[in-house]
């Protein structure tokens, strides 16, 4: 079901000129309603032009695929590609090893390694999860298959070593549309440390970069909303999270400095329980 929400009803957002001017261009799309329920922001610029469509089987998380501009979706057992403007959604057929589980009631992220066109999915339970799209590598026995990689866990020596993280959401450097990209770099959010820090893909190794602030004060992050890296050419990442703090009944549109973990709010979301967060230029 396709459907114009209103403003009152789904997001209330309030563009400012700077808000326009800086991200102009820019698509947002956000998973409500339990994962059944597709939001989007046409441009991130005018945030109060939203449309929403219903999702005939509710996904866990969502991400843009930089090579193809196909919006992506896991859900239990299962893969698609969703259509934005529909809702249509088509399962991949995805193959999942025995092992390749998430945690029950775990929050789960989901992004796009661009130089090697393959999908992470890591949740809050500490899962590492890696889906290999048909046609991955050149007779790689690993395409159409989700593969489980080692569990989430901080680095030795770092200030947050033996800290049991809950990440709840993941971005990718050089997400560029049209192309695979030379290098990637992998970001997250812990709701555990309230902090930005970094991913070392199947070793999954964790690194402190810095706590979450918003106007210099460190913040309580719920374990809520997403995160996504806009890229415009390779080494120009722009990137948005959806925050909401615990208790705190909604959500905000941020910035994050990815050396500082600075959060800058661009808009104010009149709704909270966001489960998932893609953007990207053009898609």
């Amino acid at each position: 079901m396709f459907r114009v929400s209103l403003v009152s009803s789904v997001l209330a957002l309030g563009a400012t000129g700077a808000l326009a001017d800086a991200h102009a261009g820019t698509m947002g799309y956000a998973l409500a309603g339990d994962g059944a329920q597709l939001v989007m922001m046409q441009d991130i610029a005018e945030p109060g032009n939203v449309t929403s469509v219903d999702l005939s089987t509710p996904v866990w998380a969502i991400a843009y695929r930089p090579v193809t501009g196909d919006l992506l979706g896991f859900g239990d057992g299962a893969i698609f590609t969703i259509d934005p403007a529909s809702g249509e959604m088509t399962d991949l057929g995805a193959s999942f090893m025995d092992d390749a589980t998430i945690a029950d009631g775990a929050m789960v992220a989901l992004d796009f390694n661009n130089a090697i066109d393959a999908v992470r999915a890591v949740s809050t339970g500490g899962d590492n999860l890696v889906y290999f799209p048909d046609g991955f590598g050149d007779g790689d026995e690993r395409a159409g298959s989700v593969r489980r990689f080692t569990h989430l866990a901080y680095a030795q020596g770092d200030a947050m070593a033996g800290t049991t993280p809950m990440v709840y959401a993941n971005a990718y450097t050089n997400a560029v549309p049209g192309a695979k990209a030379s290098e990637t770099f992998q970001y997250a959010l812990d709701a555990e440390t309230d902090a930005l820090i970094s991913l070392a893909n199947n070793d999954g190794t964790l690194a402190t970069i810095g706590k979450v602030t918003v106007d210099g004060e460190e913040v309580d992050l719920a374990p809520m909303g997403g995160f996504d890296i806009v890229s415009a050419s390779e080494g120009d990442n722009m990137a948005y999270a959806i925050l909401q703090m615990e208790g705190a009944e909604n959500a905000g549109l941020y910035t994050i400095d990815l050396e500082t973990g600075a959060a800058t709010m661009l808009a104010d979301l009149g709704m909270g329980g966001i489960t998932g967060f893609a953007a990207a230029k053009g898609m």
